[in-house]
């Protein structure tokens, strides 16, 4: 298990499945040991999908 912490002090579980995280009206992709910011609900969607091999 992966736990990181932001500047703001929350900590995040990285582990597990990919999935969509949305904290103080900022989106982040996490799972997989990853932690990916991004800009929408949308961006994140299509990172998940980039990373599970749907699109090149």
């Amino acid at each position: 298990m992966t736990i990181v912490t932001l500047a703001s002090g929350v900590d995040i579980n990285t582990s597990g499945g990919l999935r969509i995280l949305e904290l103080q009206e900022r989106y982040y992709v996490v799972g997989q040991d990853l932690l990916i910011s991004v800009n929408s609900r949308e961006e994140a969607r299509g990172e998940i999908r980039k990373l599970k091999g749907l699109e090149c």
